[in-house]
């Protein structure tokens, strides 16, 4: 019985300090205290225009969203926000200790309709459908990028969406590493397989693409 506390509270250090099985199968992983810190720069919380892109998603109240790959929650917060009253966002993660920085953060801010999931590689593990998936800047760590999607795509309600921004191949921080970039094209193909087709192309970035995808 000891042995089995010993290996339980060794088991969730790992995961606190990102070193557990979920970080090192990522592309370009790092520990969670890195992607905390990472992730919440001013520079790139100004770069993300955040609420421009909240007003393109167009969520509206009573919605099922999830988030996906949601970090620390930098976008979870403000759809919480646009789903209430009545509605969901699933803030999903394959980092436990990314999960419980939001679940902090969604309960200072009172916002009660943020649930945690923690997501596997192959499959977000989402408790029920959804009325939209939001993948920012997240895409490209995914090893298998059309399976993913096409997971993903069978938890969407009638009419479900799924919205997608990454950076165009040749910019940012990744335009040295040809694994890390994911084109529209690309995504469009794997979309397409998945039964989904392009139904906006939002013009809000100049060094990224933004586009949300539809049932065909």
């Amino acid at each position: 019985m000891r042995f089995r506390t010993v290996v339980a509270r060794f088991a969730a250090l790992l995961l606190m300090l990102g070193l557990s099985h979920p970080a090192a199968g990522q592309l370009a992983s790092r520990p969670a205290d890195e992607w905390i810190r990472t992730l919440e720069t001013p520079s790139r919380l100004e770069s993300l225009k955040i609420y421009e892109t909240l007003a393109a998603l167009k969520v509206k109240p009573g919605q099922v969203v999830a988030d996906i790959g949601a970090g620390t929650g930098v976008f979870t917060i403000p759809l919480a926000q646009a789903t209430k009253p009545g509605g969901t966002v699933y803030a999903e993660d394959i980092d436990q200790a990314l999960l419980d920085v939001i679940s902090e953060k969604a309960t200072e801010q009172g916002m009660l309709n943020v649930q945690a999931v923690l997501g596997k590689f192959g499959d977000p593990d989402l408790p029920a459908d959804i009325d939209l998936a939001f993948i920012n800047d997240v895409l490209h760590h995914i090893k298998d990028r059309a399976g993913y999607l096409k997971t993903l795509a069978a938890y969407l309600k009638p009419g479900g969406r799924i919205a997608i921004i990454e950076l165009i191949p040749g910019q940012g921080g990744h335009k040295g590493e040809p694994e890390l970039q994911v084109s529209q094209e690309q995504a469009t193909t794997w979309m397409a397989d998945a039964g989904l087709k392009p139904v906006d192309q939002i013009k809000l970035f100049n060094d990224r693409w933004f586009v949300i995808y539809g049932k065909q």
